[in-house]
C-alpha cells in the first residue's frame, strides 16, 4: 500500500474537522529537541529568537520531554518572545524503532496544556503554616474531533507531587492514582487492614497537609492517558 500524499492526509483532516482546519499561508518554525533528553529554557528561548529574526508566525517545539521552566517560556512566549510557541509532546513509541505497527491512526504526537493545580495554606497550632495541593484538571486536545477535552483532577491515571521541588530533580513525596481498579486487588496482596480512609486519599485529587522546605515551592507531575508526563511549578509564596 503506498503512502498517502500530504494533500491526500491535508484533506482528510478537512473533512473529519467538518472544515475547522484552514491552512495558513503563513510560515511556521517546527524544531525538534534531543532524542534522550529534555528540552531546555536556553533551547526555546534561541528557537524563538530565531524565529521571530526569520519573520515565522508560530513556533512548534517538538519533544519527549521538557523541563518545568522550559515550558513555561513556552507558555508565555507570546509576551516574553514576542512569538506565540507550542509544545508538542512526543510518543515514546518512536524511540522503539520498527518494534511497533505503523497506522495512520497512531496519535505519535499530542498537545496538552499545564495540569491546573492550587495550593492553600492553613494556619495550625503553633502558628505554623501548612500547605495543601489539589489537582484541578488537566486540558488535552483532541486532533479527531479538534476539541480541547478537561479533564478533572480525580480523573487522571496518575499524579505526583514534590513538596519541596529544587528546580533540578523531581522528588516524589507524595503519589496518587485516581483512576484506577487495582485498589482491591492491592488491600488483598497486602493482607492487612487499612481504614477506608488511606485508600480514598490515594485515589484522591488533594494531597495531604505539609509544611513549606527550604525552597519554598512545589512541582505537580500529572501522568496523562497517552503516557506523557506534564509538569507545572508553583511558589509556595503566591499562596492564598
Amino acid at each position: 500500500m503506498s503512502q498517502p500524499s500530504l494533500q491526500e492526509i491535508a484533506q482528510e483532516s478537512t473533512e473529519k474537522s467538518v472544515g475547522l482546519l484552514r491552512l495558513s499561508q503563513k510560515a511556521v518554525a517546527l524544531i525538534f529537541g534531543p532524542e534522550n533528553g529534555a528540552v531546555s529554557e536556553r533551547f526555546i528561548f534561541e528557537a524563538a529568537r530565531e524565529a521571530r529574526a526569520k519573520d515565522y508566525s508560530q513556533l512548534f517545539v517538538f519533544g519527549f520531554a521538557i523541563e518545568p521552566n522550559a515550558r513555561m517560556l513556552i507558555e508565555s512566549a507570546t509576551e516574553v518572545m514576542g512569538i506565540p510557541a507550542t509544545y508538542v509532546q512526543a510518543t515514546q513509541d518512536l524511540l522503539m524503532g520498527d518494534l511497533l505497527k505503523n497506522m495512520r491512526s497512531s496519535q505519535i504526537f499530542s498537545v496538552c496544556g499545564l495540569p491546573d493545580i492550587s495550593v492553600h495554606p492553613r494556619l495550625v497550632e503553633g502558628g505554623r503554616t501548612e500547605f495543601t495541593v489539589s489537582l484541578e484538571g488537566l486540558d488535552t486536545f483532541d486532533p479527531i474531533t479538534m476539541e480541547t477535552v478537561h479533564v478533572s483532577g480525580d480523573d487522571v491515571p496518575a499524579w505526583f507531587l514534590d513538596t519541596d521541588y529544587n528546580g533540578l530533580c523531581f522528588h516524589i513525596s507524595q503519589a496518587f492514582f485516581p483512576r484506577t481498579s487495582a485498589w482491591e486487588a492491592i488491600r488483598h496482596s497486602l493482607q492487612a487492614e487499612f481504614d477506608d480512609s488511606v485508600w480514598a486519599h490515594l485515589a484522591g485529587a488533594s494531597s495531604a497537609p505539609f509544611e513549606a522546605g527550604d525552597h519554598r515551592q512545589v512541582a505537580v507531575k500529572v501522568i496523562d492517558d497517552r503516557g506523557n508526563e506534564l509538569i507545572v511549578v508553583r511558589s509556595l509564596e503566591d499562596a492564598k
